[in-house]
């Protein structure tokens, strides 16, 4: 996109950038030379071109687009929002990644037995607050300059989603980074709930501010990030929908989210394979779970889609007692948590459902489920204490908690006495 002076002069006088066709904002003045040799003292090599590129453009900012980066078969939704720069208000500045990445190289060194340069190979240049971040290797060789991603992983009561730290290649450069970000919803659909974009073009809003010029260039940068937007309703009307991987996959998430029984048959006979793994490793069937459409996940099943170990706990908050027993029968895995996100909703006869294959696999499972049981209701009591002092804040009320913790009692009584 070729920029006329004083359109570079309004991007710099709003902390704008473009960068590999993409728009960063916040963005903080671009790199000195002093600032380079001071990340470069801390670096097994010299910063890589593309990394330099972009710090040269500018040294820091904040990014909206949506990233997926996919960790053995897991497809993850990567929070890609932060550029770092040093004396940043984020979670750490880029002085503060270095220094901890520093100090876990010579942590992990000293538990290897082996020695260490004191200089790092890969050097965080992005992510977001403590869960994501994405390093640049830095070493001489064939892979110098290559993005890294890492997520942290989550908690077991987090269904479908990451639960180890995770590590990825996800680009030969910076730049081939920001050319993998895109839009997997329209940005500018005013009934969309939520957008990776929002305060991108809250700042893109600030340029009206400066007349004409001002709106035309707004109107450009808007094009730019339309362009970006992954469209498969054209690739769905012409036929090419199922030759195009990323495209039929957020064709199949969508309608799976939406509960769309006709438009997941219609995709179906377009070509697209119903069992493709759409979000984290769950397919149709577990996104319609998720989102509670228990009509298009049995209609999912009786068109002969399998069902995962896991499938039974992404869907346990929503889940009818009859469907819960089908998912059970069909190979999908109960255990404690399945039950408590049963009960937190007053499921209770799902609940119950949930609970007798880990009756009867085991004493040592039936213990685990009535210490589950145990523990979850003394915290939701301890919770409720809390928030009758003041001290949690949440969007339900003391008096919802001491009824959980009610419920969990009531199940746990009627299966272990």
């Amino acid at each position: 996109m070729e920029l006329s002076p004083a359109e570079h002069q309004l991007l710099q006088a709003h902390h704008l950038a473009l960068f590999e066709g993409c728009v960063v904002f916040d963005t903080q003045p671009p790199i000195d030379a002093q600032a380079l040799a001071r990340v470069e003292a801390h670096l097994a090599g010299p910063v890589p071109a593309g990394l330099l590129q972009l710090w040269q453009t500018c040294f820091g900012g904040r990014v909206g687009y949506d990233l997926e980066v996919v960790y053995d078969g897991h497809r993850h939704p990567f929070s890609f929002s932060e550029l770092f720069y040093p004396d940043s208000d984020g979670y750490r500045d880029l002085w503060g990644w270095i220094e901890h990445e520093l100090e876990q190289a010579e942590e992990a060194a000293r538990e290897q037995g082996r020695p260490w340069s004191g200089k790092l190979d890969y050097l965080p240049f992005a992510g977001f607050e403590y869960l994501e971040r994405l390093y640049v290797c830095v070493t001489p060789g064939p892979d110098h300059g290559a993005v890294i991603a890492w997520s942290r992983g989550l908690p077991p009561a987090w269904a479908g989603s990451l639960h180890q730290d995770s590590l990825a290649r996800i680009a030969d450069d910076v730049g081939g980074l920001f050319r993998l970000l895109a839009y997997e919803e329209d940005p500018f659909d005013p009934q969309a709930e939520y957008s990776s974009a929002s305060e991108l073009l809250e700042a893109l809003d600030e340029l009206e501010g400066a007349g004409e010029v001002g709106v035309a260039l707004k109107a450009r940068l808007e094009a730019l990030l339309r362009q970006r937007l992954l469209d498969w309703r054209p690739a769905l009307a012409d036929g090419s929908l199922a030759h195009q991987p990323r495209l039929r996959q957020l064709a199949m998430l969508d309608a799976a989210e939406q509960g769309d029984i006709p438009r997941l048959q219609t995709l179906r006979d377009a070509g697209c394979d119903l069992t493709e793994t759409l979000r984290g490793r769950g397919a149709s069937l577990e996104s319609c779970l998720q989102h509670g459409h228990l009509e298009a996940a049995s209609w999912l099943l009786d068109q002969g889609v399998p069902v995962q170990a896991d499938t039974l706990l992404v869907g346990a908050a929503q889940i009818t007692p009859a469907l819960a027993a089908r998912l059970l029968g069909m190979g999908a895995l109960s255990e404690p948590g399945a039950v408590l996100s049963a009960v937190a909703q007053d499921h209770m006869a799902s609940a119950e459902v949930m609970t007798r294959p880990l009756l009867e696999a085991s004493p040592a499972s039936a213990s685990a489920l009535r210490e589950a049981l145990l523990e979850r209701a003394e915290q939701q009591r301890r919770d409720a204490k809390r928030i009758k002092a003041g001290k949690l804040f949440s969007n339900r009320s003391a008096v919802d908690y001491l009824a959980e913790a009610e419920r969990i009692d009531t199940l746990r009584q009627r299966l272990f006495t």
